[in-house]
């Protein structure tokens, strides 16, 4: 049976023609169950009915013809039941219904399962015989499991049938749904770019001559530093300076402190020059995928990147000659920063890559751009995107496939829109940031890789409220140096002179191990990672804050924020070594230095709970409101099984962070807020209405926020709070939210 299953969804998967797929398909299932009819009805939501769209056994001539709605007879039974229905005298049930068309007077016996894809019923697959009789068990189940398979795929067919059709048709606009990766609207034509090499294709070989290897080796990655180069100089006229980190990376990777050094190693040991250079980048990129932490698992990405120019150039590769549409959407398979800075800027209007996520370097560069971006498309193959016309909906990660021309123009009408949106947030950005009662606020910026590439200018924020520190350890083959560090974190703390910056210490560990230090566990998110780790191996977590204090000299703006925090013991551990590393560097220099403020990041529920202690050992708390949210909702939002259950809106978590606020009030002690809910216009409001005034959110949010925040009232927040943390659902929230904005007349001057 099981092989049974495999052969017939993979049938189905594989069969470009929505139609044929599901003739295929019923055929195939009246064979493996020895039945004498199978049909498959999908739904169409606009008409509200089920039409039958195959079937092996009923009036061929109905197929395409015959609809049920969906309260009407057994099928429709089946579609609000959500659940099989197994009939004997299914022509004697009062929910049957008399389709004389169909010709299936002649069956009595009836077996429907709904074909269900996230929560919406897409189908109904059936099987009837003549006998009166109940399908078995094993029959039930092997009709049941087979509908559960099919969701998936016939959800991807019926959007690939929508693309092949769209260059014949004007009448179908297809939608497909991913991840919001930078805000924008844009109209444009499909370009795919797909790797001129395959590492799939290069078999690992030895070589003889381990010399004539490493010159290979050398050579292909100097033409790749060059070719990184010109890409950055193509990008300079479009990006500030600084933003241009992000090639610097790329060649830090090759570096011999790299990925360099190992695969010198591997043609040392024997490897070619092609094997060592496939060994090395799959080992680091697979190192990095299976990481948890969305910004470090996307690191993983320019692993392959990197890997893929090199391989380019050592096989000589020709360059790819291309012909670009007037205004160009790049999609590929996983988009990269240097396959963006291939397209010239004039011509790029959105990138829609079908894997990575907001936090890939594409979609960093994308928003520094201000290129709308959608990210985790995966419902089409990529060869059905070339030449498609698309609409790309950057706000709610939304691509519409060959827009009908009345939903060009509305889109064209929202685009004109964002201009004048945009303008309007930029107008303000030097101003005060305040409410109109004169409440202020201190907004901040999130920062990873590089802190000039995710911020605005330094003068028009409050600091770094959040900068990553996990990605020098994670690029290396092996822990970097107290001096790496020093220069490292001094070039941060300097891009933001007289400004706090919040350095979090290193939050590794569990699933997102270091590619030297790897570590397996059955339950990552609630295993050995972050704290936990560092105060395992002090001798990180000391090098890793003298590097910090050693940095801070002359500059005084570091402040250090200790992650995964969930007991009052590990912040004292934590304390006794900060003042240890502190008087280390204190005596190596010969000066009392300023001890910086420490901070703890409350993303564990069960420090939520020791807030009054936690006041008396630290400075100030940052609520990471992602992670926070995961947990107090036991849901991964990286799981697509579960993801809709993430929602930072859910009263059970706007009801933690009020008491988070009024707590921290009461005890006079510093809170802000660095998770992405700082960074939503709803979301900021409500923490307003709370009482926080200190928020940190990715650089493109910023203007924004600053924008709204000056046009609240704190009185009229004030009304609007009881009112949300009454609510019973997150639905519920942001209806409340929305009609607020609609009543101070804001609803059409914020896209979220």
């Amino acid at each position: 049976m099981l092989s049974q299953l495999r052969r017939i969804v993979q049938d189905v998967a594989q069969e470009p023609v929505l139609q044929d797929a599901l003739a295929g398909l019923v055929a195939n299932v009246k064979l493996a169950l020895a039945t004498e009819c199978c049909s498959v009805y999908l739904a169409n939501y606009d008409k509200q009915h089920f039409m039958l769209m195959a079937s092996d056994g009923l009036n061929p001539e109905a197929v395409g013809t015959i609809a049920i709605g969906f309260s009407e007879g057994l099928i429709g039974w089946v579609g609000q039941r959500e659940e099989p229905i197994n009939l004997a005298k299914a022509h004697l049930h009062p929910r049957f219904k008399v389709t004389p068309e169909v010709s299936e007077d002649r069956f009595s016996a009836f077996l429907g399962c709904p074909i269900i894809h996230h929560r919406k019923v897409l189908g109904v697959l059936t099987i009837q015989q003549a006998a009166e009789r109940v399908f078995n068990e094993d029959e039930e189940s092997f009709l049941a499991t087979l509908s559960t398979q099919l969701a998936s795929v016939l959800a991807n067919a019926e959007m690939r049938q929508a693309a092949s059709e769209s260059g014949a048709s004007q009448n179908h606009t297809g939608l497909l749904k991913g991840l919001p990766g930078s805000p924008g609207i844009a109209i444009g034509e499909a370009f795919v770019l797909e790797p001129a090499n395959d590492f799939n294709a290069i078999s690992i070989k030895r070589a003889d001559d381990p010399d004539k290897e490493l010159a290979l080796f050398y050579r292909a990655v100097k033409i790749t530093k060059v070719e990184f180069n010109r890409l950055a100089q193509r990008m300079s006229g479009h990006l500030p300076p600084d933003a241009l980190a992000i090639f610097d990376v790329y060649h830090q990777l090759l570096d011999a402190a790299s990925l360099g050094q190992e695969i010198e190693q591997q043609i040392a040991d024997g490897w070619c020059a092609k094997s060592a250079l496939k060994r090395v980048v799959e080992k680091f990129a697979r190192q990095f995928d299976d990481m948890d932490d969305p910004y470090l698992r996307e690191r993983g990405t320019d692993i392959r990147d990197l890997g893929q120019r090199v391989l380019n150039n050592l096989l000589d590769t020709e360059k790819r000659t291309m012909k670009l549409p007037q205004h160009v959407v790049l999609v590929a398979d996983n988009v990269t920063a240097s396959m963006l800075a291939e397209v010239p800027r004039e011509q790029l209007v959105a990138i829609v890559s079908l894997k990575g996520s907001v936090n890939s370097h594409a979609a960093i560069m994308a928003r520094a751009l201000g290129v709308p971006a959608v990210m985790a498309v995966n419902e089409l193959p990529l060869l059905h995107w070339r030449g498609q016309q698309l609409i790309i909906d950057g706000y709610h990660g939304h691509v519409l496939l060959s827009p009908v021309d009345a939903v060009r123009q509305e889109y064209q009408r929202l685009m004109s829109e964002d201009a004048a949106l945009n303008a309007g947030y930029l107008s303000e950005i030097a101003l005060a940031t305040q409410s109109i009662c004169g409440t202020p606020f201190n907004l901040m910026v999130n920062s990873g890789l590089a802190i000039e590439l995710e911020t605005t200018d330094p003068q028009h924020t409050g600091g770094v409220g959040l900068y990553r520190t996990e990605f020098p350890f994670i690029i290396r083959s092996r822990f970097p140096t107290e001096q790496e560090q020093i220069e490292l974190y001094r070039r941060v703390l300097e891009s933001c002179p007289d400004k706090p910056v919040i350095m979090r210490t290193l939050d590794v560990g569990g699933d997102k191990a270091l590619p030297y230090f790897s570590i397996s566990e059955e339950n990552p998110f609630l295993g050995w990672r972050g704290i936990r780790l560092t105060l395992d191996h002090p001798e990180i977590f000391l090098v890793q804050v003298r590097a910090m204090l050693k940095a801070n000299l002359a500059l005084n703006n570091l402040h250090i924020l200790l992650p995964m925090i969930s007991d009052l013991a590990e912040v004292d551990e934590c304390l006794r070594l900060i003042n240890q590393a502190s008087f280390e560097v204190s005596e190596e220099f010969a000066i009392e230095q300023p001890k910086p403020k420490v901070g703890v990041m409350i993303e564990v529920p069960s420090i939520m709970y020791q807030l009054p202690e936690l006041a008396r050992k630290v400075d100030f708390c940052s609520i990471g409101t992602n992670d926070l949210t995961q947990y107090l909702l036991a849901v991964d939002r990286n799981n697509p099984r579960v993801a809709n259950l993430y929602d930072a809106m859910h009263p059970a978590v706007l009801r933690a962070l009020n008491q988070l606020s009024q707590q921290a009030k009461g005890l006079q002690f510093p809170i802000s807020v660095c998770g992405e809910l700082a960074g939503d216009p709803g979301g900021v409001m409500l923490l307003a209405a709370m009482g926080y005034s200190n928020f940190s959110m990715n650089s493109s949010n910023l203007a924004k926020i600053k924008w709204l925040l000056r046009r609240v009232e704190m009185a009229e927040l004030a009304l609007l709070l009881p009112e949300v943390l009454a609510c019973e659902s997150a639905r519920q929230v942001r209806l409340c939210t929305q009609r607020f904005l609609e009543q101070k007349q804001l609803v059409t001057q914020i896209r979220s």
